[in-house]
């Protein structure tokens, strides 16, 4: 179910598919642990859809959101290719300058004690 076609029922009416969409939910998810296939593969993952869109209306209806900012823009509004509409400025990698190739000159403060070969002893 689209969520257009959702907007456009009245609440009862929304209720009344939530509650449908509950029961159907708990039938196929009884099918599933009995180890009968549902008839359609997609048929559960569509009922949690369709489950969520109307939760999401409910608490949106009930947080006193406009529904017009819960729909989808129009295929006009959407943004051209090359467009970001979110700078990822935490992607930005170092870049390596000539104070970050040089080594060290301080003798190595974490490891003091030279490395120990491991023994395998038989006991």
């Amino acid at each position: 179910m689209k969520f257009k076609e959702l907007l456009q029922m009245s609440k009862t009416e929304q209720d009344e598919k939530l509650k449908e969409l509950e029961l159907e939910l708990i039938k196929l998810n009884a099918q599933v642990a009995t180890g009968t296939p549902p008839k359609n593969a997609g048929q559960l993952r569509r009922v949690k859809k369709d489950i969520a869109r109307l939760m999401l209306l409910k608490s949106s209806d009930e947080k006193g959101l406009p529904r017009k900012r819960l729909a989808m823009p129009e295929s006009g509004a959407k943004s051209q290719p090359g467009q970001s509409l979110v700078q990822k400025t935490s992607m930005k990698t170092k870049t390596n300058t000539s104070a970050d190739t040089k080594p060290s000159t301080k003798p190595n403060q974490i490891n003091k004690e030279p490395l120990k070969k491991h023994e395998n002893k038989k006991k």
